[in-house]
């Protein structure tokens, strides 16, 4: 199966970033996952990714840290918040950041189908 679109996942929780990985590789998505907004810059650096999945708490800072970054690469299709702080503050700095969408944390296989499908790949 050719891959539909490069996603990068940047979640502190391994155990959810591999997950969601494994939910988007059977679904036809590349995808490369990372810890921290360190190695996320060092991702972004690499390679150009279509789709992103940004945790907000990480060890290093927050996925709203690499927005500014991601926005420079050409053509991005979409930035997904995935978060389990989804208060008004949050969701109203994603509006400013214009991301796509916000998914709260837990969430389930078919909130992040959702989420992907909204997005033009």
């Amino acid at each position: 199966m050719e891959a539909k679109a490069h996603v990068l996942i940047v979640d502190d929780e391994e155990d959810i970033g591999l997950m969601l990985s494994r939910l988007l590789q059977k679904t036809g998505y590349h995808t490369e996952f990372c810890t921290s907004v360190a190695e996320g810059r060092i991702k972004l650096k690499q390679k150009k990714y279509d789709l992103y999945f940004l945790d907000l708490n990480l060890s290093d800072g927050s996925g709203f840290d690499l927005i500014p970054e991601i926005r420079q690469q050409p053509e991005v299709s979409g930035i997904i918040i995935i978060s389990a702080y989804d208060g008004l503050q949050e969701r109203e700095r994603a509006k400013a950041f214009e991301v796509n969408a916000f998914v709260n944390k837990p969430f389930n296989k078919k909130e992040i189908l959702e989420a992907v499908s909204q997005i033009r790949l």
